[in-house]
């Protein structure tokens, strides 16, 4: 690694919209990487202050390489765990705070109480028949996309040894998908703002 890839390292940052609630678990992940670069490039240029006498002192270059390429997969597997999680949470939120709009309508003691069962068990809903509901909205080739990460993140989980690995997904790839359809539920999923309630808005800015 020259020094001039080193330099950039840390300037290496995928554009975060704020409003993404798996932008504070990518960029953890970014920074980690950006770890990893700092501790590959200090043993190549043999940069001892940098190396922790415990692991690295008395350890030859490949082996050092080999310590740092296991702990940079079990960082990556562990971001996929944190943003599908964090994708899981969000999308089941959506579909609580969506439901209440049901609560309102007719007739309303039966859509009241449908609503409220609705909200209380979709938390125990398999999340692979939650995913089918946005099926038109998100579109089906990128909901099978969502379902393959899933399944890497199961196994992560889980790594059942008499179950072959699915393919794997890496924590860039996976945080686009993601995002995208995040992008696209609420999209689809936010009511528009009625005419009345933009020139409320409007008139209480100036004043």
């Amino acid at each position: 690694m020259t020094r001039a890839c080193f330099s950039s390292c840390l300037r290496m940052s995928p554009s975060m919209n704020s409003d993404n609630p798996l932008d504070p678990v990518y960029k953890a992940f970014s920074v980690e990487e950006d770890c990893f670069r700092v501790a590959t490039y200090a043993i190549e240029a043999q940069h001892t202050e940098f190396m922790c006498p415990a692991r690295f002192m008395k350890a030859t270059r490949e082996e050092a390489e080999t310590v740092l390429q296991d702990a940079e997969q079990q960082a990556a597997d562990l971001a996929i765990l944190a943003l599908f999680a964090t994708f899981e949470r969000f999308v089941i939120d959506h579909l609580q705070t969506a439901n209440r709009l049901l609560g309102a309508g007719y007739p309303q003691q039966y859509s009241a109480k449908l609503a409220q069962k609705f909200e209380s068990e979709v938390e125990y809903w398999r999340f692979v028949e939650i995913l089918n509901l946005f099926k038109g909205e998100v579109g089906a080739d990128l909901i099978g996309k969502v379902k393959q990460i899933k399944q890497y993140r199961d196994w992560v989980a889980h790594r059942n040894p008499s179950k072959p690995a699915p393919p794997q997904t890496s924590p860039g790839a996976a945080f686009h998908i993601l995002t995208e359809v995040i992008e696209r539920i609420r999209l689809s999923h936010t009511p528009p703002i009625e005419e009345d309630e933009v020139e409320a808005a409007a008139l209480a800015s100036v004043e």
